[in-house]
């Protein structure tokens, strides 16, 4: 995935791993009983990938989430974290996004905005706070230039 990444022009210090997260096995049974087969997994199945995650974003150069080790820290009960005992609850979501969010915002804090921020967009006249005079009711843009890109409706420092 990575080599992908990098081959489409992504640098490896804009990709985060995630590993899974681990298996509750007793609950995983339960659901997979109920289906008529079964346990399919193993928790120490899925600590093998997430160490070979982990290795790979070392080895690759990328951040990782290591969601089987931090869901398991300090003995904690992580199966509220998984609704069947192999699929996230939200609770379980919730704890991805605490800790996927610092990752991703630490990657895009330094990209500038390319539209107003939220909070400063008109509710009365939404076009103009997006594209100024070229909203409704102000001039109609001109067409860009064979090869170029067209020009900023106003010179505004983006947000």
């Amino acid at each position: 995935m990575v080599r992908y990444l990098r081959s489409v022009g992504v640098a490896e210090s804009r990709v985060v791993l995630v590993t899974p997260p681990p298996l509750c096995e007793a609950a995983w049974e339960q659901q997979c009983l109920a289906q008529g087969h079964r346990l399919n997994r193993r928790n120490s199945v899925a600590g093998e990938y997430a160490r070979a995650c982990a290795q790979v974003a070392y080895d690759c150069g990328t951040d990782v989430l290591d969601l089987w080790t931090l869901m398991q820290q300090d003995n904690q009960d992580f199966s509220t974290y998984l609704s069947d005992g192999l699929h996230l609850s939200p609770k379980g979501n919730d704890f991805v996004f605490s800790h996927l969010w610092p990752l991703v915002e630490k990657k895009v804090s330094a990209l500038p905005l390319l539209f107003p921020y939220w909070k400063d967009v008109a509710e009365a006249n939404p076009e103009w706070s997006l594209l100024g005079e070229l909203g409704e009711g102000g001039p109609a843009p001109a067409a860009p230039a064979a090869g170029h890109p067209p020009a900023r409706a106003h010179s505004e420092e983006v947000h």
